[in-house]
């Protein structure tokens, strides 16, 4: 496969990630929203009731507030659309996005995921991990489906972060069936992406382990 034939296919896997994503994006852009909804009708109802106006102005302050967060999280949810060239994130901060993402409708499937995580304040490439921690977690529910646990463990050296994933069945309850996917993922798919990242990667039945670069804070 050339290369130009290896960029087309990762961006067919980044388009499938995305895909699988929708609902969680949605949900997550949607509470926030919503969130706003909640305090301008409360702030409302003040007004109409003449209400003491340190309760009108404590309310308008937490719209600000809630404002701002919700611009935060179109942010941060506009870079998975096209991330910035070069951006880095702290490895806890990233993981625990992938994980809020990705595991949308765990909690109904009965996958849980716990993380034992070293070095959760040392830089990584955020394009990086985010694609390939998402497909790795996309990959092991598509690869083991049923109720699973998925343990999340990071190390570090001098040089790299080591980022372990693996998998095993649950015994619990789930409340919806494995989910159908026209679209599988495998480990050739996280595969494919760790390669264009020159990210290592070692996969196996139920896990990988991938060694993100570190990266300097002021080398960003």
């Amino acid at each position: 496969m050339t290369s130009q034939e290896e960029g087309t296919a990762a961006d067919g896997i980044r388009y499938a990630v995305l895909r699988r994503l929708a609902p969680g994006i949605r949900h997550s852009l949607m509470g926030e929203l919503q969130a706003i909804q909640f305090l301008a009708e409360l702030a409302a109802r003040q007004l109409q009731a003449s209400a003491d106006p340190a309760k009108i102005q404590d309310g308008l302050s937490h719209i600000i507030a809630q404002t701002r967060n919700t611009v935060g999280t179109c942010r941060s949810i506009v870079e998975w659309l096209r991330p910035d060239a070069g951006a880095t994130t702290a490895l806890g901060e990233g993981i625990a996005q992938c994980l809020k993402l990705a595991g949308d409708d765990w909690p109904l499937r009965g996958v849980e995921a716990t993380t034992k995580l070293q070095a959760t304040d040392v830089l990584v490439d955020k394009a990086a991990l985010r694609e390939l921690l998402t497909a790795s977690l996309i990959a092991l529910t598509d690869m083991h489906p049923g109720t699973l646990d998925i343990d999340v463990q990071s190390a570090a050296d001098a040089d790299d972060i080591e980022l372990r994933l693996h998998a095993h069945a649950a015994d619990r309850r789930s409340s919806l069936p494995p989910a159908e996917h026209e679209r599988r993922f495998t480990w050739a798919d996280v595969q494919m992406l760790a390669k264009l990242h020159g990210v290592p990667c070692s996969c196996q039945a139920h896990g990988t382990v991938l060694r993100l670069p570190r990266i300097a804070a002021g080398a960003a």
